[in-house]
């Protein structure tokens, strides 16, 4: 079953000592199948459709804008390979998960607190921070 919610989203990233913050107000929909949720939106400032897979442990985030593709999967304590499709090729990098955790309240409302590093090949291309909060 599919539930209308809101979701707020707090990024920050660190690159190059120099560090950025964001805030993303969205409405979308959220899908529990088995222990999994899915939360889906689409960005209003431009456009790019993304899916949260959601597991007690674990996070794959799926995010298109137009010719650009971000996967990225998430474990606490683990690296992960991700990719970034471009219109010029696919950028193949690796993340380290330092932080995951996820509190639901209810059936259709939780946080999720997530803190990880980016890398290409062994360099360090930031540190990231997100908070996403969904509700109905």
């Amino acid at each position: 079953m599919q539930t209308p919610v809101t979701v707020e989203l707090k990024t920050s990233q660190l690159q190059d000592d120099k560090l950025e913050e964001f805030e993303l107000h969205e409405t979308g929909t959220l899908t529990q199948k088995n222990d999994n949720l899915y939360l889906r939106y689409v960005e209003s400032k431009n456009q790019a459709q993304t899916t949260l897979k959601i597991k007690a442990d674990e996070l794959m985030l799926t995010r298109r804008q137009k010719e650009l593709e971000l996967q990225l999967v998430l474990r606490v304590g683990e690296k992960t390979n991700a990719k970034y499709k471009t219109a010029y090729g696919t950028i193949f990098l690796t993340a380290s998960c330092q932080k995951y955790v996820l509190e639901k309240d209810g059936q259709a409302s939780g946080v999720l607190k997530v803190a990880y590093e980016l890398y290409s090949e062994d360099d360090l291309l930031g540190k990231y921070k997100l908070e996403l909060q969904f509700k109905p």
